[in-house]
């Protein structure tokens, strides 16, 4: 056995070889102090600043002690970096009151070794403050709106200072007194609309701000759509010319190919004009293709450090510090009702029209979501022009319905209204909008009495109105007949009037005479409505048509036009004779109201062809005249008297003749008439004159009566009795 002694004698020492290298385990910044600024109270303001780790070795940090007014990003200030290794941090800090900050941010290392970085700010409160400075929009269909409501305040109350540091470049311009301006700067080809987006607030005032937010299409997003659908249906239409091409025979291949070269040309965004046929399809498919859109945008309120100076025309200082800064989170959504009529487009244009004419124009939406929508309307104006004459209902997905709108102007001035169409998701609005123009329609009679003159019983003759249209729009028109009027005074109230006036005066008549026994209007009139386009003319026929024998025939006929305007009053009159033979004057015998009921007859005995001849009746006709006396002088009576032929296609002769009996007679009353006979052409008339001159022997207050017979011989016979009575008046006309 080996003894102890033997191994330790056997030792040797093991050589190491130690190497190491010692590094530095500093953080270093790029910069050992932070100027924040002056901030405002409502902003974050952010630096940046650059962390190295000039050791060899990884080091953890991180920021210990941070204020509430600070934040640090990434990580909110920890973090690992590698040997070498430079970090940005983000140092953001928001000033909660209007002071001075001086402060400073410990970094701590791994190995508990600080690095302290200094960092200063001015906190400054703005004149102005918005109540809100992030709207966050709901989810808003393209064509509809959402409205945020905010208020701006002037938060400055003491007029005499202000109360916050002040920038030295702007401490002179400040005046405390005076209304601070504002000015909100919107994006261009923004979906935001904000008003008012200028105004002013003096101290202590508070303005309400309206953010709306109504998504659209873009007007490059439409034109490139349109172009896209261009070259698509450009591309089906090469695929059928190729289709056709190789089916047709060689002699129609140059012809297609000059087809085919016509169809690469393709046009430029610029050539799809608004409103165009191919924007309006393309904006409808965007639509139909439409999901949704996010876009973000921060719109900035830009504040005067003072008010307006007295000198207008100086430019006002504004100060980045005063600026406030209004962010927007704005999400659009498909629209689950469109337009499906009218090109897609929301203006019902009715264009010009007549006061108080109606026009209808119709309107279609459609529901293109995946749930049925309950539509709804809103009240239009009650005393307004425009109206909606149907009800709105459910639509299902896919299902269309049909707004019917009217338009209807009382007074000659512009129109314009908004009709919203609404939905639980979404409102559509529609601007309806026209214009009332006050017709302009003459008429070629100026209204007052219209003879028609004599007809025989049961034929008929017309007259024409000539209406003339110098508006610049067409224009609607009726015509009334007072026979035919519902409002006309029932009971022969009308005739009342009439029947207490004296019947020496042969022109009195009542509006509505004698009627045809048939029950048939004796005036008719067509058209009885219709409508004159702009500038033109239109004839208004009036036709008597009478079915028995009368003097009295007449109407009162209107035309008016859908405003109630009148053109024209014209009183109508005619007469009937069963002869083409008729006298014309006299003094009335009868009242002008006859009845309905045909003539009673009562039984005669037979009569023998000579009795018959000797006993047929004559027509009484009566002529008074009337001769003036003054001064010793007698001034003559005379009165006329019309012989008339009637133009008809049944007479047998062309003229007629009349002839007086016993004219000697009365040459010895002091009677003349002029002519004693005559002949009178079918159409026209022939005027007697009777002269009564008082003889020398005359008796004052005397009557002289005589009476003679009147033949007019036509188709046939006609004997009047006509009663010649004189006497002198004091009075007489």
């Amino acid at each position: 056995m080996l003894s102890q002694s033997f191994f330790y004698s056997m030792v040797k020492p093991a050589h190491f070889t130690v190497h190491a290298v010692v590094t530095s385990s500093d953080l270093q910044f790029d910069r050992t102090e932070v100027d924040f600024g002056f901030c405002s109270i409502h902003r974050l303001v952010k630096s940046s600043v650059r962390l190295t780790n000039l050791s060899l070795l990884p080091q953890d940090f991180g920021f210990l002690g941070v204020p509430e007014f600070i934040e640090l990003q990434p990580d909110d200030g920890f973090g690992t970096l590698l040997p070498q290794e430079t970090l940005e941090i983000d140092l953001m800090f928001s000033a909660n009151k209007a002071k001075e900050y001086h402060f400073q941010l410990s970094c701590k290392s791994g190995i508990n070794r600080d690095f302290p970085l200094s960092c200063r700010a001015v906190g400054v409160c703005p004149p102005l403050q918005l109540s809100h400075s992030l709207v966050q929009f709901g989810a808003t269909a393209v064509g509809d709106r959402s409205t945020a409501v905010l208020y701006l305040t002037n938060l400055q109350t003491n007029h005499n200072q202000s109360m916050q540091p002040v920038p030295p470049v702007v401490k002179d311009a400040v005046a405390p007194v005076a209304p601070r301006l504002f000015s909100f700067i919107l994006p261009e080809d923004s979906d935001i609309s904000i008003t008012p987006s200028a105004g002013g607030l003096l101290p202590g005032e508070r303005c309400l701000v309206q953010v709306t937010f109504r998504p659209r299409l873009s007007d490059q997003d439409i034109k490139e759509e349109a172009l896209r659908l261009l070259q698509r249906a450009k591309s089906l239409r090469e695929k059928e010319l190729e289709r056709n091409r190789h089916a047709e025979h060689e002699s129609s291949k140059a012809s297609d190919g000059r087809n085919s070269d016509q169809l690469t040309e393709s046009p430029s965004p610029a050539d799809i004009q608004p409103r165009s046929e191919q924007y309006e399809e393309a904006r409808a498919s965007l639509l139909y293709a439409f999901t949704q859109r996010y876009r973000e945008c921060t719109v900035p309120c830009f504040v005067s450090d003072g008010g307006p100076e007295d000198d207008r025309r100086a430019q006002l200082a504004w100060s980045p510090v005063n600026t406030l800064f209004l962010k927007l989170q704005c999400p659009a959504v498909q629209p689950p009702l469109v337009l499906a009529s009218n090109k897609g487009k929301n203006v019902v244009d009715f264009h010009q029209l007549a006061v108080g004419e109606q026009v209808i124009k119709r309107v279609t939406v459609q529901n293109i979501s995946r749930e049925a929508l309950d539509l709804r309307s809103s009240v239009l104006d009650v005393h307004g022009p425009f109206s909606l004459l149907n009800a709105l209902r459910c639509i299902r997905p896919g299902e269309k319905h049909t707004l019917v709108l009217a338009f209807c102007p009382s007074l000659e001035k512009k129109y314009c209204e908004i009709l919203e169409v609404c939905s639980q998701k979404m409102t559509l609005e529609m601007t309806l909008c026209g214009e009332g123009v006050v017709p302009a329609v003459t008429s070629s009679h100026p209204g007052g009495l219209l003879d028609v003159g004599y007809v025989l019983e049961k034929e008929s003759t017309s007259h024409v109105l000539k209406l003339q249209n110098s508006s610049a729009v067409a224009v609607g028109f009726r015509v009334l007949l007072a026979s035919l009027s519902p409002s006309r005074p029932q009971g022969g109230a009308d005739s009342v009037a009439f029947l207490l006036r004296t019947y020496t005066d042969s022109q009195v008549q009542p509006t509505v005479g004698t009627q045809n026994h048939s029950g048939l209007s004796v005036f008719s009139v067509v058209p009885a409505e219709g409508s004159i386009a702009p500038g033109q003319s239109l004839d208004v026929a009036v036709t008597f048509q009478p079915d028995h024998p009368s003097v009295n025939y007449s109407d009162r006929l209107t035309i008016e036009l859908m405003n109630k305007s009148k053109v024209c009053v014209v009183d109508l009159k005619g007469a009937a004779s069963s002869h083409n033979m008729y006298l014309f004057g006299g003094d009335l015998l009868s009242v002008p109201i006859e009845s309905l009921l045909p003539p009673l007859i009562t039984s005669q005995p037979h009569l023998t062809a000579e009795s018959e001849l000797m006993e047929k009746p004559t027509n009484p006709v009566l002529v008074t005249l009337r001769a003036g006396y003054s001064a010793g002088v007698f001034t003559p009576a005379v009165r006329e008297l019309q012989v008339g032929c009637i133009r008809s296609p049944q007479s047998i002769k062309e003229s007629g003749e009349f002839h007086w009996d016993n004219v000697a007679s009365l040459q010895q009353l002091g009677f003349s008439v002029e002519p004693s006979k005559g002949t009178v052409e079918m159409g026209h008339r022939c005027t007697i004159t009777v002269t009564w001159s008082p003889h020398s022997g005359y008796k004052p207050y005397e009557v002289v009566q005589t009476c003679l017979p009147l033949t007019l011989k036509g188709n046939e016979t006609i004997v009047y009795r006509v009663t010649l009575m004189a006497l002198v008046s004091t009075a007489a006309d």
